[in-house]
This record gives C-alpha cells, sequence and structure tokens, in this order.
C-alpha cells in the first residue's frame, strides 16, 4: 500500500516498521556478543582460582555487604531526635504588601493561584502537627 505525503514522495509504514525491527534484532545481537565476549573474558581471568579462593572471596564478600547492612540499621535507629521532614510554622511577615509588589515586579513564573494552594497546603500540614494525634 501506498501513501503520498506533502512532499510527494511515497512510503511505505510496515517497510518503517520493517527495518525498525531489523535494526532492533541487530543492537539485540551484538549486546548479546558483547555480554558473550565480557563473560569469556571474565572466565579466562578466574580459571586458574581454586575452590578454596572463590570461598574465600564468597566469604569475605558476605561479610562485607552484612557488616554495612547492619551499620546503615544501626545508624538509623541510634539518632532518633532528627527529623527527616522539618515542620515549620507559616508566620504572616511585616512586609507583606512590599513583597507582594516585589513579586508583581519580578513577574515571577508562581501564579496567586499556585502560591495560594501551598500556602493553605502549608496551613493545613501545621493543623496537623498542633496536636499528638494529628486532629485539631
Amino acid at each position: 500500500m501506498l501513501y503520498k505525503f506533502k512532499n510527494g514522495t511515497t512510503q511505505d509504514p510496515a517497510g518503517k516498521d520493517r527495518t525498525k525491527i531489523r535494526l532492533l534484532q541487530q543492537l539485540d545481537e551484538a549486546n548479546h556478543r558483547l555480554q558473550y565476549k565480557f563473560a569469556d573474558w571474565l572466565e579466562r581471568k578466574t580459571a586458574h582460582w581454586s575452590r578454596r579462593s572463590w570461598t574465600i572471596i564468597l566469604i569475605f564478600f558476605t561479610i562485607a555487604t552484612s557488616s554495612y547492612s547492619i551499620y546503615v540499621m544501626v545508624d538509623s535507629f541510634s539518632e532518633p531526635d532528627v527529623s527527616s521532614i522539618p515542620i515549620t510554622r507559616i508566620v504572616k511577615t511585616t512586609n507583606t504588601i512590599q513583597t507582594h509588589e516585589k513579586m508583581d515586579q519580578l513577574k515571577v513564573l508562581i501564579s496567586k493561584g499556585e502560591d495560594e494552594k501551598t500556602i493553605r497546603f502549608r496551613r493545613y500540614m501545621d493543623s496537623l502537627g498542633r496536636s499528638p494525634t494529628g486532629k485539631k
């Protein structure tokens, strides 16, 4: 099936799909060849290692990764006073009028509607922090 385009040439969309599929297959084959070459190289480099050396490497890797995991867990529980999300109160500034004038002068990318949404959200978050249960 032939399709006419503005420049007067005809092309088959199915032909484009075939070339795309062929290109993807070639990339996939190249990727497999590279993987086999790398695996062969690694096999040649480690062919002379004995079973004992593999066991020692495995034990060292296991000890290193488990000790790091334990360190991360202990470190996360050791500082309970640190909050990952700081809660700050919204305070009305003394120069509120000046701030809005400066915003208009700078042509800030945030619209007033988005600014009001942000203020409402911050007020809501502040109200949750007023009581331990999160209720007012």
